[in-house]
C-alpha cells in the first residue's frame, strides 16, 4: 500500500466542512475531475454503495460515514488500477477552543495494480490530493464569509456565532454585562412551548436587556416608554454549531414614540448594543 495525504487548516465551522464532505460524496462530478456520472447502487444505515464513471473507467466503491470521528471513508471494490481506500477527515484543531480552525485531511491508501498505476501514485496523485483539499478549504471559507455578513431587519440587527447554543448564551450575558446592560428577565421559548403546547422548538432564549442609567433618562422624557422597554435580545440556534444573536433596534423602536428627546438617547443605546455584538465577533462567522 502507498499512503499519500495532505492536510490544511480551514477557518470555518465544523458542520460547514462536514456538509461539503457529504456533498462531495453525493455529487462527485462537482468535486472530482474526470467524473462524468455516478450512481448509487444501495444505501446503508451509515453509507452507500456506488458506481462512478469517468475517463473510460468504471469504479465501484463502498462509502462509510463516521461523523463521530469526522470521516468519510471510500473503499475500492472494483477499480482497474488500484485497490485500497480513501479517507476524507475533518477534526477541530483544538478541543479546548470551540472557535479554533478545523483540520481537513484527504488520505489515500492505495496499492497499484501495474506499473502505470505506480507512476500515477508517484507523480500525479500528491498534487491531485492537494488540489482537492485546497478546493474544499476555499469552498468552506467562502460559505463562512457569506454567512458572516451582518444580520439586519427593519427592527433588529445581529450576528451569527460559530458556537453551539450552550456556549453562545453565556457569552451574550457576559458581553451585555460588560457594556452595562442588565438582564431583567430571560424567557426559555423552547421550554415554554413544550410546557404549554407540548410542541418541540429550537433552542431560543429572549433576554430583556436594560441599561439602568439610560432607562432612567428615557422615563424622564416619556413616562409611557415602559411599553417599549427593555430592549429584547433573541439568542437562538440555527445548527448544532451556530447560534444567532438578534437585538431589537432601539432607534427603530423609540422612533414610534415621536418624542425628539428620545432620538439621541436611542442612538446611544444602539451604539452600546452594537459594541455588545462587536464583542462577540471573535466567535462570530
Amino acid at each position: 500500500m502507498r499512503k499519500i495525504s495532505h492536510s490544511c487548516e480551514v477557518h470555518a465551522a465544523l458542520d460547514t466542512v462536514w456538509k461539503l464532505l457529504i456533498e462531495k460524496m453525493e455529487q462527485p462530478h462537482s468535486y472530482l475531475p474526470g467524473v462524468t456520472q455516478s450512481r448509487t447502487l444501495q444505501h446503508y444505515g451509515n453509507g452507500l454503495l456506488r458506481e462512478i464513471r469517468g475517463e473510460g473507467i468504471l469504479i465501484t466503491e463502498k462509502v462509510v460515514l463516521d461523523k463521530t470521528h469526522g470521516e468519510v471513508r471510500y473503499f475500492l471494490l472494483e477499480h482497474p488500477l488500484f485497490t485500497g481506500r480513501v479517507v476524507n477527515r475533518v477534526v477541530p484543531s483544538s478541543v479546548q477552543s470551540p472557535v479554533a480552525p478545523q483540520v481537513l485531511t484527504i488520505e489515500v491508501d492505495w496499492a497499484p495494480k501495474d506499473d502505470e498505476a505506480e507512476r500515477m501514485i508517484r507523480s500525479d496523485l500528491p498534487e491531485q490530493i492537494q488540489r482537492e483539499v485546497i478546493s474544499l478549504k476555499e469552498k468552506a471559507e467562502a460559505m463562512e464569509a457569506q454567512e458572516a455578513k451582518p444580520l439586519s431587519t427593519s427592527y433588529a440587527f445581529g450576528v451569527t456565532m460559530a458556537l453551539p447554543f450552550a456556549d453562545a448564551l453565556p457569552r451574550v450575558h457576559q458581553e451585555l454585562q460588560r457594556e452595562g446592560f442588565g438582564v431583567l428577565f430571560e424567557i426559555d421559548v423552547k421550554q415554554k412551548f413544550k410546557e404549554k403546547l407540548d410542541k418541540d422548538f429550537r433552542n431560543y432564549h429572549i433576554l430583556g436587556a436594560c441599561n439602568p442609567g439610560l432607562a432612567y433618562q428615557a422615563f424622564g422624557a416619556e413616562i409611557d416608554i415602559g411599553t417599549l422597554l427593555p430592549c429584547n435580545v433573541a439568542v437562538y440556534s440555527v445548527s448544532e454549531a451556530r447560534t444567532v444573536v438578534m437585538v431589537m433596534d432601539p432607534v427603530a423602536g423609540l422612533s414610534l414614540v415621536g418624542n425628539s428627546q428620545l432620538n439621541e438617547l436611542s442612538v446611544t443605546v444602539k451604539q452600546g448594543l452594537q459594541r455588545v455584538l462587536a464583542g462577540l465577533h471573535p466567535v462570530a462567522v
